[in-house]
């Protein structure tokens, strides 16, 4: 899709990480856009400096596991831009620990963000942009996660598993109906971000997951910049590409993962921390 000034962008998560970056792409493109997040504080912030530098913007506080929130968050968006071309299904969450002992609210506050919030995004969005007079292009931001799955981390991966298996379901959908709104999905590595912060403020968090945790705060860390990734966002828009990813090496794996499976070979353990 071409990407023009004066398009109208919408993007959950959007006051940090990957989120703050495509916020920055959108107002350094001149694109209008909502920008919402479930910190209030983070996006009065993110609009105050949006605002010194004379951004056309909206802000939102949207918590995207619940549906009444994303339909207010399209009828934002509706009501005042009049359309929709970019709807990034950006927010997400981490909560990691064994699958048996992670609770179930925390699965369900996992998948309900991660998973549902997409979903919620497209129920209510896709209808209007398919009404519109003017195309459209949703990324839904998945990880690693949803391609290779790892120990300790059941309840994110199974999120992002899912939310993979919907991006390519949607795009078949939308290619059905020969609807003029593509769609990509993100499947990032490392990215430095704070997607580690609710598991640092969980003091019920499993302490067995406490290396792994250690692990991907490293990662994290010295992960690739969120400005780097949103450039590849746009230019995968662009391109019309379903597949965004950030690491190239990790191809190795998943072509790895397709020829087990061909193979009816088992997933291993020892495979999985070799690799």
């Amino acid at each position: 899709m071409d990407i023009e000034e004066q398009q109208v962008a919408v993007i959950t998560g959007a006051a940090s990480g990957i989120g703050l970056a495509l916020v920055e792409v959108c107002a350094a493109r001149k694109i209008r856009f909502v920008a919402a997040d479930i910190s209030l504080p983070r996006l009065e912030s993110l609009s105050h400096d949006l605002l010194q530098r004379d951004i056309d913007h909206q802000i939102m506080v949207c918590d995207v596991s619940d549906p009444s929130q994303v339909k207010a968050l399209a009828d934002l968006a509706y009501s005042h831009y009049g359309r929709v071309n970019l709807l990034f299904n950006n927010a997400g969450i981490m909560i990691n620990g064994l699958s048996w002992e992670c609770g179930v609210a925390q699965w369900q506050t996992v998948m309900n963000v991660n998973f549902m919030g997409a979903v919620f995004g497209i129920h209510e969005f896709v209808p209007r942009m398919l009404a519109q007079a003017s195309p459209a292009h949703i990324v839904n931001t998945s990880s690693l996660a949803g391609l290779l799955s790892s120990p300790m981390m059941g309840p994110y991966s199974a999120s992002k598993h899912a939310l993979v298996s919907l991006s390519e379901t949607l795009l078949y959908d939308l290619q059905s109906q020969g609807a003029d709104i593509g769609v990509s999905v993100l499947c990032p590595a490392q990215v430095a971000s704070n997607i580690m912060d609710l598991i640092d403020a969980d003091d019920n968090v499993l302490h067995k997951a406490g290396q792994l945790n250690d692990f991907l705060r490293d990662g994290i860390r010295d992960g690739m910049q969120p400005c780097d990734v949103a450039e590849l966002v746009f230019d995968a828009i662009e391109r019309g590409a379903f597949w965004i990813f950030t690491h190239p090496d990790f191809k190795s794996a998943y072509i790895s993962k397709a020829q087990s499976m061909v193979n009816e070979r088992n997933p291993c353990f020892e495979q999985v921390i070799c690799d």
